[in-house]
């Protein structure tokens, strides 16, 4: 992993801001490309094409080289909760208020650009859809030339399910280390198995076949794609103002994280790789990364080039450029399977990669590898999990949010405190020496509807690196024909180890959920990135209204 010091991209000057991504081009027999606006101090406005393999860095307002990896906000910051997408309405660039345009000389050259223009409260947004599938999907190069070039997700992977339990095996395409990141893993159990978000993914393609046309002898297409239901997700943003009297329209220049996306009904899923196995008297390796010769320089990535592709092989160094995060309404269970074991022959060696002496400065491409190419192959890792609100303070923050509930809505709520039953979970019914709780709570929306809801107290666990990390668990929404048996026996399920189903204590069992509830919903756990407690209190409440309104 090359954490940044000073990451470039070759030939954008130093001290370069990235304002906005245009059109894509292709001539024939080459790759896509797509059109970026930089500004630079002493230069002004500069037009560079870029490979389409870039697109997991060129996040605009960024400046380069990047300096840090840290999510920092440039300009206007805020969360907001998204509206039913049907009250989305699509525009251009040509359509922005006049104080929100930049690169006014150039404007003819991505004035068709899509933007999504989203009215919340008293506000407009205005959105790029590319932003919308940056954020999304193009977490990793490898993704983007999926979406792009193939219009499904066969190359990156394949994946089954029996009953409540998945599977996924990645494909060589993918580095064997995203299979350690728990965030990739997530994203990937989205990506293979909730339905909406393949059609969404498989859209770019579509939408390059149909609507590219031809210019001077090259394929040229404005971005556009139907992104899957984001319909009361909560987005953290940064970008900017209008100026008076345009100063309630913002333009949403990042998505810096999103929360609320619909994990898929699983239990459980599994993920494997198809170079993942062990040698029989060979020390075990967790990561790509891990294989070092001694004496060896450390690789030190200071320039990503455009121009040409790297080595091919399996080794992939990763770059991390940025901070993001894509977060579910359930803590998804995703666990690397039991390595495959293979033993070799005597006195036979495995193949080894290239292990050449390396300089300590090296130059990196985000492309696809090629017999001829040169330099290091490398990938980007930006997803990281999110920030969230303090694990003990879980139980105050939640019967704040029943308070201002009703206070708010006017509905009736009930709740009530207890020790969570001690069954098959070792010791995970305590927190330090006392027990666990949890809050049981009945808010009555209406005459005829009841939703009920379960919070359970979280804590802080140590990993073996004597790291602290916080708990995490959704909260249940449901409605079922009783108020006081069936959380009861929700409780029984979730405070329950199945070994041999791999089914975890401190986990809701979702089976059973969905068969003893009439209705079921999932609400996470909220963010505090970018807002104070005060903002991520409020933001809880209105999620949490969506869900009980829409129940």
């Amino acid at each position: 992993m090359s954490e940044v010091d000073e990451i470039g991209i070759r030939g954008i000057p130093k001290e370069s801001k990235l304002l906005l991504l245009g059109d894509w081009y292709q001539k024939p027999g080459k790759e896509w490309n797509v059109v970026c606006y930089f500004h630079n101090k002493d230069l002004g406005i500069i037009r560079k094409p870029l490979p389409i393999d870039l697109l997991p860095t060129l996040i605009p307002g960024t400046v380069f080289p990047r300096t840090s990896t840290e999510n920092k906000a440039q300009g206007w910051t805020e969360t907001v909760i998204l509206p039913r997408q049907k009250r989305w309405q699509k525009a251009t660039f040509r359509d922005l208020p006049g104080t929100l345009k930049r690169a006014h000389g150039l404007a003819r050259q991505f004035d068709n650009c899509v933007l999504y223009r989203i009215e919340i409260d008293e506000k407009v947004y205005w959105l790029p859809i590319a932003e919308v599938a940056r954020m999304l999907f193009f977490h990793s190069s490898e993704v983007v030339r999926g979406a792009v070039y193939q219009g499904n997700t066969w190359q990156l992977g394949k994946s089954w399910s029996e009953g409540w339990v998945g599977n996924v095996e990645l494909s060589a395409n993918i580095p064997i280390r995203y299979m350690n990141s728990l965030q990739y893993r997530k994203f990937f159990t989205w990506l293979f198995f909730d339905s909406d978000t393949q059609v969404s993914f498989g859209s770019i393609f579509k939408s390059i076949n149909q609507n590219s046309t031809i210019e001077n002898g090259a394929d040229r297409w404005t971005f556009d794609f139907t992104p899957p239901d984001l319909s009361h997700c909560e987005i953290s943003l940064a970008g900017y103002t209008g100026r008076e009297p345009e100063e309630n329209h913002v333009f949403i220049r990042e998505i810096r994280s999103v929360s609320g996306l619909k994990a898929p009904d699983l239990d459980i899923v599994y993920f494997s790789h198809t170079d993942d196995h062990l040698l029989l008297g060979k020390e075990s390796e967790d990561s790509e990364e891990n294989v070092k010769s001694p004496g060896r320089p450390p690789v030190d990535i200071k320039e990503l080039d455009p121009g040409s592709n790297p080595k091919s092989c399996k080794k992939r160094h990763s770059v991390k450029l940025g901070r993001s995060g894509l977060n579910f309404d359930v803590e998804l269970d995703t666990r690397r399977s039991p390595r495959h074991v293979q033993a070799l022959p005597p006195q036979n060696e495995p193949d080894l990669e290239d292990v050449e002496e390396q300089t300590p400065e090296e130059l990196a491409s985000l492309q696809q590898g090629s017999d001829k190419g040169k330099g290091l192959k490398v990938d980007v890792d930006n997803l990281d999990p999110p920030e969230l609100v303090d694990a003990p303070e879980k139980i105050r923050f939640f019967q704040s949010m029943l308070q201002k509930l009703e206070e708010e809505y006017g509905w009736q709520t009930e709740s009530k405190i207890g020790d969570v039953p001690k069954k098959r979970c070792r010791s995970q019914h305590l927190v330090g020496d006392r027990p666990r709780r949890y809050c049981h709570a009945v808010i009555t929306r209406d005459k005829s509807t009841t939703i009920q809801i379960l919070e359970i107290e979280l804590t802080s666990k140590a990993k073996k690196d004597g790291t602290l990390e916080a708990e995490t668990l959704s909260t249940l929404f449901f409605r079922s024909g009783d108020t006081s048996v069936t959380f009861q026996l929700i409780l029984d399920e979730l405070m329950t180890a199945y070994k041999g189903e791999g089914a975890n204590a401190m986990s809701w069992k979702r089976r059973f959920i969905s068969k003893n509830t009439l209705v079921r919903e999932y609400l996470g756990h909220p963010e505090n990135k970018i807002k104070n407690e005060q903002d991520a209190l409020d933001s809880w409440v209105a999620r949490a209204a969506e869900k009980v309104i829409g129940m």
